[in-house]
């Protein structure tokens, strides 16, 4: 064999592995052009565009589509106005914007107007959900199956879906708020290699939320303070209150030297995927109070 590299054939890999996280793998190979779409934020398709930019519906004759009703993706909805909308895999709803994604986890942030409606879409994974608007969110919640009814979140609010455990969500969600929605979605894919029999036990943590594949704890840390601890899980880390200088520290103490320092600017709704660590020391070198969820991947 001539054993030339092919450069491009690994940046097309790429794409498709990306593709397969955006949950289109079993699409044709034309729907990686979704890839761009969901990174840019523009879309290729003028009908897609619209529904994003200008929330028009995307509901339709039956006529109009090949598909049957139903509840998976590509099915049909048909709405109380007989008009149908088809169902969209969760990672293609225009406002569901792909963060991060691995074998663990895939996280999506969910941002759009007050006033607008998500297309329909369908939640197939046990998912995490972390709400991030000061002054909490009010929403219509359309569940396929049920009559529309108002929700509403408080800011930090976490919640816990069952959609592969229980059944699948097929839903819409209008924004009802004066800000606009900002949620984070973390799927919960699979257990990592390495995981953890007790929980946390760790100054400025609090265990706030419990379930059989994750718990959450939530770490506050007022400006000045700092604390010691040794993450020996997998984890997820959401910033619900940003400050502009964390201090993180490994293998820096007794003044034995040989460890390492840095500081980093973290925002609300900032997301990390964690490997395991023996031991860290964290300092809010920041002039505001800073908060963050630790999600233990179990």
């Amino acid at each position: 064999s001539v054993q030339s590299p092919i450069p491009l054939a690994s940046a097309a890999l790429q794409q498709f592995i990306s593709g397969q996280c955006l949950g289109i793998g079993a699409q044709d190979d034309s729907q990686v052009v979704k890839v761009y779409e969901t990174t840019t934020g523009i879309s290729v398709g003028k009908e897609k565009q619209a529904a994003s930019n200008a929330n028009i519906k995307h509901n339709k004759d039956e006529n109009d589509f090949e598909g049957k009703e139903g509840d998976e993706v590509g099915d049909l909805w048909k709405m109380e106005d007989g008009t149908y909308e088809e169902i969209l895999e969760v990672a293609a709803e225009p406002f569901h914007k792909l963060t991060l994604c691995n074998e663990y986890t895939r996280v999506l942030k969910v941002n759009f107007e007050p006033g607008l409606t998500t297309l329909a879409h369908r939640h197939a994974e046990d998912s995490l959900y972390f709400f991030l608007v000061e002054n909490g969110l009010n929403v219509i919640n359309h569940v396929k199956g049920s009559s529309p009814a108002c929700d509403c979140m408080t800011f930090g609010e976490v919640r816990y879906g069952t959609h592969k455990t229980n059944k699948p969500l097929v839903h819409k969600i209008t924004n009802k708020s004066d800000s606009s929605m900002f949620c984070i979605d973390a799927e919960v894919l699979k257990p990592p290699p390495i995981v953890s029999v007790l929980p946390l036990m760790a100054e400025h943590h609090e265990l706030v939320k419990t379930r059989d594949k994750v718990r959450v704890y939530k770490l506050v840390l007022e400006t000045g303070s700092s604390v010691n601890v040794a993450y020996t899980f997998y984890y997820l880390k959401i910033v619900l209150k940003g400050s502009s200088g964390i201090k993180y520290e490994m293998g820096c103490g007794n003044g034995a030297g040989g460890g390492i320092s840095w500081e980093e600017s973290e925002e609300t709704g900032d997301v990390q995927w964690k490997d395991p660590s023996a031991g860290i020391r964290i300092t809010n070198l920041g002039s505001t109070r800073y908060e963050a969820y630790i999600c233990e991947w179990r």
